[in-house]
């Protein structure tokens, strides 16, 4: 078997990674008002989803040995004593290039997709590609973060997904090598884009690629590929085959359902499925060129050793936006184990020292405290009319959320422990509007807005964004907003990282909140 995948080495890895991290924590409690002790919930879930993967993984591998080049076993300096190499650098021929074909190594295939708009979008577009890359069995290329004028304004750098995420830590806990496109071609990463200016692209030459599009073939309303700057940033000009029907995972009269299969995209990357997809009709009938002349364009399909995709937003394993679901496998395989870097958690305690009134020197821990997630602004356009004051739930509904997730922190840990009274609350918000925040300071409560300007000028403008998903997930427990993805993931972690319970604010009225007595269901944990 290559030395590049060993499927027991990764469900060994899966299943290290389920652990109780309090005394007497309760799983069926989380995202829910009632519960009983059922403390192997979690346990039982990780299991299935671990031999779940397995299973596809080990079809793929038996049915197809020779999918992955095979590449004799390695061992030298900085490698696992298996062989199993997780450096970056031994993936590719060197340095950046001009040109990424003359930096890929012949004797692997990789995978790498699109980018989606904005930092919790394009973090979860990276987990599914990478869940894809471990169940075919290629590398990920992950590309930056690139600035939308809506997120972070114009002139933002074009961030790299490794500054924010621990990807070595990653790397290890799945046992697969990542790369990013820094390893492979030359752009401006980490430098301002200005999207009005074709140098931007400059230390890259042009590269002509095929790659997959799923957009229209899950939208039928659409006959394009889905929109994404990256291929401009990295100036590759790309052919777009349209992938077949069969990869849409619900083949109903229903268009709204749009999301694709990770399996069946998996199955297209098989020499077989492969051919498979490029005789269905919808392959050369919906070719998109991009400006490519046809002399050149006629003769690109869908590369095989690097493949590529338009979007990996809408993907799911088993059911549509799964990221809202209990049984979420990217999330169980990579989201669980993609850890902020040092750098960033390092930032984020300065931060929390300094809101809570900790001098540098002194050796203080930081006092638990329960994260808040208030989204607001660029919700309006979801109002149907209504002002955002009407609109958006009140800060008492965030209140009464608070006090329920206190009030399980005391259950949970019993009344002798620390986490039995934790009244520190700690919001971050889009909203800026003052009036606004001083209501937040009535209630006795914490604001990272303070430090916006601050950050955006000393790290750049993501940094606001992304100290505040690392203090979201600092928190001992969470609440946060229904709808947001940004809140969804903040969940999560607070859940597998620190073990704490969660609730989500109900939203679009002034009392959706209060009318509703439960948790939003499709965003319940629970069994």
């Amino acid at each position: 078997m290559s030395s590049f995948f060993q499927p027991g080495r990764l469900l060994r890895a899966m299943l290290n990674s389920v652990s109780i991290t309090a005394p007497g924590f309760n799983y069926k409690s989380i995202g829910s008002n009632t519960g009983s002790k059922r403390v192997n919930t979690r346990i039982v879930v990780r299991v299935v989803l671990a031999a779940l993967l397995l299973g596809a993984i080990v079809q793929f591998t038996l049915v197809h040995p020779l999918y992955q080049v095979e590449t004799p076993q390695i061992m030298a300096t900085g490698h696992l004593s298996t062989g199993l190499v997780l450096d970056p650098s031994y993936y590719v021929n060197g340095p950046a290039t001009s040109k990424f074909r003359d930096n890929l190594n012949p004797s692997f295939k990789y995978i790498t997709a699109f980018n989606y708009g904005g930092f919790t979008n394009d973090y979860m577009v990276w987990c599914n590609m990478i869940y894809l890359a471990v169940i075919s069995r290629r590398i990920p290329i992950l590309g930056p973060i690139l600035p939308l004028p809506i997120h972070v304004g114009d002139g933002a750098n074009a961030i790299e997904f490794g500054e924010i995420f621990d990807l070595p830590r990653l790397a290890e806990a799945i046992q697969t090598p990542i790369l990013q496109w820094s390893d492979v071609k030359k752009a401006l990463y980490n430098l301002p884009v200005d999207y009005d200016k074709d140098d931007t692209v400059s230390g890259g030459e042009t590269d002509f690629m095929g790659c997959w599009s799923l957009w229209p073939t899950i939208n039928k309303k659409e006959t394009a590929p889905y929109g994404s700057a990256l291929p401009w940033f990295l100036n590759l000009s790309i052919v777009w085959t349209q992938a077949p029907h069969w990869i849409k995972l619900i083949n109903d009269s229903n268009d709204a359902d749009f999301t694709a299969s990770l399996t069946a995209l998996a199955k297209i990357l098989l020499p077989e499925g492969r051919l498979q997809a490029l005789r269905a009709p919808e392959a050369r009938a919906q070719v998109t060129y991009d400006d490519i002349p046809e002399d050149i364009s006629a003769k690109i399909y869908p590369d095989d050793q690097l493949a590529c995709f338009d979007i990996l937003y809408w993907v799911g394993v088993t059911s549509k936006m799964e990221w809202e679901k209990h049984s979420h496998p990217v999330w169980e395989l990579v989201g669980t184990n993609l850890h902020f870097t040092q750098k960033l958690e390092d930032i984020a305690s300065e931060y929390l020292r300094r809101l809570f009134g900790i001098s540098s020197d002194s050796k203080a821990e930081i006092p638990p405290f329960i994260s808040v997630h208030v989204r607001h602004s660029d919700f309006l356009d979801q109002c149907g009319g209504l002002k955002l004051e009407d609109c958006a739930a009140p800060l008492s509904a965030f209140a009464r959320r608070v006090k329920q997730v206190q009030d399980e922190l005391a259950t949970l840990y019993g009344p002798e422990s620390p986490l039995a009274d934790v009244q520190n609350v700690v919001v971050t918000s889009d909203e800026r509007d003052p009036t606004w925040w001083a209501e937040v300071h009535k209630l006795g409560w914490l604001g990272t807005n303070e430090f916006d300007e601050e950050l955006g000028t000393k790290y750049g403008r993501w940094y606001p964004t992304i100290v505040d998903a690392a203090i979201q997930s600092r928190g001992k427990a969470f609440v946060g907003t229904q709808g947001s993805t940004m809140s969804d993931y903040a969940a999560r972690r607070v859940q597998d990282w620190q073990g704490g319970p969660w609730k989500l604010v109900r939203w679009r009225s002034k009392d959706a909140d209060l009318n509703f007595s439960g948790d939003f269901a499709r965003r319940n944990y629970t069994l």
